[in-house]
């Protein structure tokens, strides 16, 4: 029994650290429903329920996935403008050395 007790005190003491950390290390202006600080004391003061609050509630959101934001496909290269416009480029230098090879072979 005692074994038990101290291996959920470990786990608890460890949540409380990681949450803590995790809401103190966020950045101020992404931090979800409280503010930053108050989500630090609640996980220090609350240790599991503040913490699994902070997780559910107030962490930031991942950048590209998850929530009300849709994901940008890959675009093809034959669909990317920019690709297209470099190749283009490519192509003209090329043909610009091409024929200036030509014109100094033909001089020879």
């Amino acid at each position: 029994m005692a074994r038990l007790l101290i291996v959920l005190a470990v786990g608890v003491v460890a949540f409380t650290v990681f949450t803590t950390v995790y809401s103190a290390t966020a950045e101020k202006t992404k931090v979800r429903t409280l503010p930053k600080w108050a989500w630090v004391a609640l996980c220090l003061l609350v240790p599991i329920v503040g913490g699994a609050l902070y997780l559910w509630l107030g962490r930031p959101l991942r950048e590209g996935g998850g929530g009300s934001t849709p994901r940008k496909k890959p675009t093809a290269p034959d669909d990317d403008p920019r690709f297209l416009r470099d190749m283009q480029k490519r192509m003209r230098d090329q043909n610009k050395k091409r024929r200036k090879k030509n014109d100094e072979d033909d001089k020879k």
